[in-house]
């Protein structure tokens, strides 16, 4: 828990947080009461599982206690069925090509994806099949390379090689599936700021190289490059995780199982104006590395 001192800023940054939240729920016609009842029921959901006292049952005055939404509302909700869990799982062609690029035999060391024959009946020789088999998935090898050409993904070429062309599959005629982003990535990152907020010590990766320019002409060369930068260090963690992943390497090291995401994105917006411009342009500060405490 935060020190008393740390509480009002930490509102403060929910508050600025929210903001571009709220905008886009204006945006798409999702109004306050909604998002009211919304809050109210992740409120008690959360209390609920994981709050509990270990010594005794959860009640509805404890859950008032700790949500603040008064009791009558909380045993209502508590009633109320609940909706299905919706499992997102990962499509089975970002398995594909993630497998693809997880380093040898099918990618090199540093995950640049080989061209594969489309089957071969040594066993020991890396192919396209061996590669869709080793996920123990049951469809049939062609309707998932079909799949993936039709999607772009990958190429079949005149000599039955099989060729990966874009090291990430995203469903873009599929905003349900895009959407879903939303709902996982947010809520990542703020936790990991959460944590090294909370345990200091023991500070998870997090970086961020900010400026603020006049070069708006620059923006596509910039866009471009950093997409550039971007895929190759997804392609250098995707090697980095898979060598640990278990369930691809049965000598990796044991232990509790752990979900572990490295990530990467790319933001721009307008600067707000300067309140008072330098009056020598080369005394603007540079641009800042965010970085964990």
């Amino acid at each position: 828990m935060l020190p008393r001192a740390l509480k009002a800023p930490f509102a403060a940054a929910i508050h600025r947080m929210l903001r571009p939240v709220v905008r886009h729920l204006i945006a798409q016609g999702i109004t306050y009461p909604a998002l009211a009842q919304m809050l109210k029921e992740v409120y008690v959901d959360v209390a609920e599982s994981e709050f509990a006292l270990p010594f005794k049952r959860q009640t509805d005055s404890r859950l008032a206690l700790v949500t603040g939404v008064n009791r009558k509302e909380i045993s209502r909700l508590r009633r109320k069925p609940r909706a299905a869990a919706i499992a997102v799982e990962d499509n089975l062609l970002t398995h594909v090509i993630g497998r693809w690029m997880a380093g040898p035999p099918y990618a090199t060391a540093d995950g640049r994806p080989r061209r594969l024959p489309y089957d071969d009946v040594r066993r020991t020789v890396p192919s396209f099949a061996r590669l869709v088999r080793d996920l123990s998935v049951d469809i049939p090898v062609r309707s998932v390379l079909d799949e993936l050409v039709r999607v772009g993904a990958v190429a079949l070429l005149p000599d039955d090689q099989v060729e990966l062309r874009a090291e990430a599959h995203i469903p873009g005629d599929d905003a349900a599936a895009t959407l879903s982003l939303l709902g996982s990535d947010p809520g990542e990152l703020f936790s990991t700021i959460m944590h090294n907020i909370v345990q200091p010590v023991a500070p998870r990766l997090l970086r961020q190289v900010v400026y603020e320019t006049r070069g708006a002409v620059a923006l596509a060369e910039i866009r471009a490059a950093a997409r550039r930068t971007g895929e190759e260090f997804i392609r250098r963690a995707n090697v980095l995780l898979a060598a640990h992943d278990r369930d691809r390497n049965p000598r990796a090291a044991g232990g509790t199982r752990m979900r572990v995401v490295l990530a990467t994105h790319y933001f721009e917006e307008e600067a707000e104006p300067p309140a008072a411009p330098p009056a020598n342009p080369r005394s603007r500060p540079p641009g800042r590395i965010r970085r964990s405490r």
